[in-house]
């Protein structure tokens, strides 16, 4: 008989938060205890010895974390909700936005050992409130965590970072869905139909610092777009395909700015990032097939250098300081959808684009229409009410019964 108990591993000082959970498992706090992390493993020996499967997702806004469980090994399974081929590491770079799912053997000696995540490009000591600790304790344990954290990667290596990144791929002979059977999907045979080349930046604009995608800044309206395009076409809320989509400005503004997608066509876009920390970046209505990284400038020529026969599918991809990301997306999902850093700070200052994907043909239709009790805000007014329907036609007064026949006037007459 083999049971596991799963306590949540959270630390509350850690700026850019981990969460860590165990499928199929109740969390519970020991009354005891209450303000100690902790995931217990119930076990019951001798052998066989199971093999959990634990959920790592970065939900911090600014951090991109190295995550470890000490004297155990992780093996990658499945990244935002694709699986990928199966690798064995001693820990697991997690970026602003990411999830993974590995696998964790208890095969090691009854004892208590430390779980950490601690901050990539930061000089944080194993002390500091950026790193989240929490303990990994067996059951039948009589022995406390001791000596000092497990030792992590170097922060600022970020060969190796991405040399790991490299290494998650797409298994393609696992039991998920894609775009195509099982086996036989990969992007080597795609022809692209857009190319954007996107660098993130900071800039003052007028005096305030912004963050930008090739030297613009985006700036919320107060109409929502998806309004704005439904019924008034855009007009005065935002500027389509006025975006640089493969250059930069060359001066930094802000604004409303638009770009247009090629409905069921590939979209290529290369991140740049500028600046000397991570970003990492999200496409709402779609997932990225992360095919190449670099570092210098990004030119046509480096396409040969990327995985089209395997790259895995996830929802956000980081980029790194100094270096370049390149991803594919399909639009075959009509919309406007934003495109952002998902680090929160850029993000609000204007590091994001909306890209329209518009299909003119009605039938069949792809887009549900707006729902019969839609707020109107901005520039666009809520339609006139219907005009009162007419009053029915009055009803005409009934017609007066005749009145009854007497008794008297039934009787027979008779003639004398």
């Amino acid at each position: 008989m083999f049971t596991l108990r799963q306590f949540l591993v959270l630390n509350l000082h850690f700026s850019s938060a981990f969460i860590v959970t165990v499928t199929k498992f109740t969390l519970h706090v020991p009354p005891s205890r209450p303000t100690t992390p902790t995931i217990l493993l119930s076990l019951y020996w001798p052998p066989p010895r199971k093999t959990y499967r634990f959920r790592i997702a970065n939900v911090g806004i600014a951090w991109s974390i190295n995550f470890r469980i000490q004297n155990h090994q992780m093996v990658v399974v499945e990244t935002e909700g694709s699986y990928t081929n199966q690798i064995t590491l001693d820990s697991l770079d997690v970026h602003v936005g990411q999830s993974y799912s590995v696998l964790v053997t208890a095969n090691q000696e009854a004892a208590d050992y430390y779980i950490v995540a601690s901050p990539k490009l930061s000089n944080a000591t194993d002390n500091s409130s950026l790193v989240g600790r929490a303990v990994l304790h067996y059951d039948n344990s009589t022995t406390t965590p001791n000596g000092p954290l497990p030792k992590g990667p170097d922060p600022f290596d970020l060969d190796f970072s991405l040399n790991q990144a490299k290494s998650i791929r797409w298994n393609l002979t696992a039991g998920a869905a894609r775009p195509n059977p099982q086996g036989t999907f990969n992007v080597s045979n795609v022809t692209l139909s857009q190319t954007f080349i996107l660098q993130g930046s900071i800039i003052n604009i007028n005096g305030v610092p912004r963050y930008t995608l090739n030297n613009v800044s985006y700036t919320t309206p107060d109409t929502p777009l998806k309004l704005a395009d439904n019924f008034i076409n855009g007009s005065d809320v935002y500027n389509l395909d006025e975006f640089p989509v493969n250059s930069s400005n060359p001066v930094a503004v802000d604004g409303t700015f638009v770009a247009t997608g090629n409905h069921k066509g590939w979209l290529e876009i290369v991140f740049k990032n500028d600046l000397n920390v991570m970003d990492s970046w999200h496409l709402d209505g779609f997932g990225f097939y992360v095919v190449g990284f670099g570092h210098g400038k990004w030119t046509p020529e480096l396409r040969s250098t990327y995985n089209l026969y395997d790259p895995v599918v996830r929802s956000t991809a980081q980029v790194y300081p100094g270096r370049w990301t390149a991803v594919y997306a399909y639009l075959d999902n009509p919309g406007m959808w934003n495109l952002r850093s998902q680090h929160l700070k850029n993000w609000y200052l204007g590091q994001e684009l909306y890209v329209r994907v518009y299909d003119a043909d009605p039938d069949p239709a792809k887009e549900r229409p707006p729902p019969e009790n839609l707020l109107f805000c901005g520039k666009v007014d809520p339609p006139p009410p219907l005009p009162p329907s007419p009053p029915p036609p009055p009803t005409p007064n009934p017609i007066p019964a005749p009145p009854p026949r007497t008794s008297s006037a039934l009787a027979p007459k008779i003639a004398w």
